[in-house]
């Protein structure tokens, strides 16, 4: 009888010792390679939601004139300056309670800087209505405190910081740090921020403190008096609010010079 003769399929796979170890290889490829990716979507949802914040833009655009309180001996500073405003709050949630407002002036011509810390008690004034930093910011957030606070202490603010702590050392820390690893490196202060700054521009603000040195910043707090009424009978009583000297604040900040 003729043997019949036997053809291999090649349309089958042939099981092999080494085909288990492939697939491994290959799953953990995929995973390496789909970790790669979500964490680079991650980053840049980071940077976006924490960085270029939209209604704190609007609301340093919306401030009015303000001007130096010039006065007093003082004149315009020559020299070219950025300041930012640093609120810091116990949350970024809506609703939450205002811990410290603090200015910070760089001078970059000079390559000096200033910190000046603002009472949240301080009286504001919005819609010819009285009222409080601290009540304002509780009340309607952050970017309804840029230009009410901007008129009554008299400087034009560059940008905006909303933070959970004492962000500025961290800021610091950032110099010689590249845009594209800025979300990796700076994740935590990323989650601890909400800025109107682009990822250079906190960047460059990282390079002016470093720059200065944190060891050199003038801290001091911003002068103020308190807020007094008078009654009917011409007794004069205190408010519990404080108002801000305009005048001595921007000559802590440097904005203000003494006249020649």
């Amino acid at each position: 009888m003729r043997q019949r003769e036997r053809f291999e399929r090649i349309d089958v796979p042939r099981e092999t010792p080494y085909r288990n170890v492939i697939g491994g290889v290959v799953c953990a490829v995929v995973l390496v390679i789909a970790a790669i990716v979500v964490g680079a979507v991650w980053n840049r949802v980071q940077l976006e939601s924490r960085l270029g914040d939209t209604g704190l833009t609007g609301a340093l655009e919306g401030q009015g004139a303000t001007g130096l309180a010039e006065g007093g001996g003082y004149v315009a500073s020559a020299d070219e300056h950025t300041t930012v405003l640093f609120l810091t709050a116990q949350s970024l949630d809506a609703g939450a309670a205002l811990d410290e407002a603090r200015v910070l002036s760089l001078n970059t011509t000079q390559g000096t800087a200033a910190l000046v810390s603002i009472s949240p008690t301080v009286r504001l004034t919005v819609d010819d209505a009285p009222t409080t930093l601290a009540d304002l910011y509780a009340a309607q957030g952050s970017a309804a405190c840029v230009a009410p606070l901007a008129a009554a202490a008299g400087v034009t603010f560059d940008h905006v910081v909303v933070a959970t702590g004492d962000v500025i050392e961290e800021a610091a820390a950032l110099s010689g740090s590249d845009v594209s690893t800025l979300a990796a490196s700076a994740s935590d202060l990323l989650s601890k921020i909400r800025t109107d700054m682009d990822p250079q521009e906190l960047l460059s603000l990282a390079e002016a403190l470093s720059s200065v040195g944190l060891a050199n910043l003038a801290v001091s707090e911003a002068p103020t008096q308190a807020e007094t009424v008078t009654d009917e009978s011409g007794a004069v009583s205190e408010t519990g609010h404080v108002l801000l000297d305009a005048v001595q604040l921007n000559v802590a900040l440097g904005l203000l010079v003494p006249a020649a």
